[in-house]
């Protein structure tokens, strides 16, 4: 054998007319690539299963090739022509083909594949869209985080690309959704409540500055010191976890009344702890109407949702705690939106695969897009609340935490 010479198989001469063709559109941008399907000789469209083919093999492959063994028969002698112009093609060796220049059956998804993996794309578009929606108003940072765009492209490409043994939970997962659990645990231990009556007694609330002052301020204590044990968190600088704590935590706080509340006995009370039980009627004595006749209805929309379980919540909270919504009293130029971005992803990711695990493909949806609607709902309000605090109360006879988280 000559030593320049070479041998060509179909999918090496299918990739040099790919390429001729490439070239020939670098000279005029209106030529369309010139692709030859692998199977049957015909014009092609781009990689199909791994293999370069027309649209028909495609389908053809995804039909057949699923299929038992020995259930398609040869019409000849094993060795029929498949070309694109043959009226009857052989579906035996037409799949033959198909396997032989390099298909892989192993890449056909399954109907419930394709429903997560619509359902991831839709989940990381709205993601990427909250995203841009974040950096609107600030387009010189574009310029200077295209190197952070790119990385959050391929980070978004890959996330929706799981299948569906990454879409169930591991041992990882569980493990960190048990320390969630424990992690909030131990922020209540360290945060006990001190010189006020305690459970089962009602602590009164007579006024907005005393709503901040006690109930709003335990709260948002107990959620500080759990979000200091996650890793996520830990990983961020000082400057961005003072940001993010400053910027979420107040809305967490009321996501968290809402949980916390027995719709029974129209009262709010920490499950297990020796908390005095704080009475609706004195809530809604605070503030102002427009904003307790909002949350009740947020609250309903919550109760509406059967599936509010402690762990789902803690998921949540973390998801809201790396929300980055812009608000005039906060400059974020020097925000890592990469890691932001990363971490949130971490849960979002968890909440799906929790959810999918206990109530399937469809509720997991409906579950995301209610619990996503009406956290949209509280970040709106409360944003409007710290706006305005200062016509409600005077913030400096507050903690310097909550004067901060105002």
């Amino acid at each position: 054998m000559l030593k320049n010479q070479t041998n060509y198989t179909e999918r090496d001469r299918s990739l040099i007319k790919h390429t001729k063709g490439h070239k020939r559109r670098q000279g005029n941008k209106r030529h369309k690539l010139l692709l030859t399907c692998v199977v049957c000789n015909g014009d092609a469209h781009g990689y199909n299963f791994d293999a370069i083919s027309c649209e028909s093999c495609k389908a053809f492959f995804r039909r057949n090739a699923l299929r038992p063994s020995g259930k398609l028969k040869c019409c000849g002698n094993g060795q029929c022509n498949v070309s694109f112009d043959q009226k009857r093609r052989c579906k035996k060796c037409r799949l033959d083909k198909c396997l032989q220049t390099g298909m892989r059956k192993e890449w056909i998804l399954t109907e419930k594949e394709k429903q997560e993996k619509r359902f991831k794309i839709e989940q990381n578009r709205r993601l990427r869209q909250i995203h841009d929606d974040d950096d609107g108003g600030h387009s010189q940072e574009i310029n200077r985080h295209i190197k952070i765009e790119n990385d959050l492209s391929t980070d978004i490409q890959n996330f929706s690309s799981l299948t569906v043994s990454q879409t169930s939970l591991t041992e990882i997962d569980w493990s960190k959704i048990e320390f969630l659990q424990s992690a909030y645990t131990e922020a209540v231990k360290l945060n006990q409540t001190a010189g006020i009556s305690q459970y089962p007694f009602v602590q009164s609330i007579n006024s907005t500055l005393e709503l901040f002052r006690v109930p709003m301020y335990i709260s948002s204590m107990r959620l500080i010191t759990f979000f200091k044990q996650i890793p996520e968190f830990q990983q961020l600088d000082k400057d961005d976890q003072v940001y993010f704590v400053k910027l979420n935590t107040l809305t967490i706080a009321f996501l968290h009344s809402i949980h916390i509340y027995d719709d029974k006995n129209e009262i709010y009370h920490e499950p297990d702890t020796n908390d005095p039980l704080f009475l609706e009627k004195d809530w809604i004595n605070t503030i102002n109407k427009e904003f307790h006749d909002e949350m009740k209805q947020i609250q309903k929309n919550f109760l509406h949702i059967k599936q509010f379980d402690d762990k789902i919540m803690k998921i949540f909270f973390l998801i809201m705690l790396f929300s980055n919504h812009f608000t005039f009293k906060y400059s974020t130029t020097n925000i890592n939106t990469l890691n932001i971005f990363k971490a949130q992803n971490v849960y979002n990711e968890l909440f799906y695969k929790y959810c999918l695990h206990h109530y399937g493909f469809y509720k997991s949806s409906m579950l995301l897009l209610q619990y996503t609607s009406n956290i949209m709902k509280i970040q709106k309000l409360i944003s409007e609340l710290k706006l305005t605090a200062c016509n409600y109360m005077d913030i400096t006879q507050l903690t310097p935490v909550m004067q901060s988280l105002l």
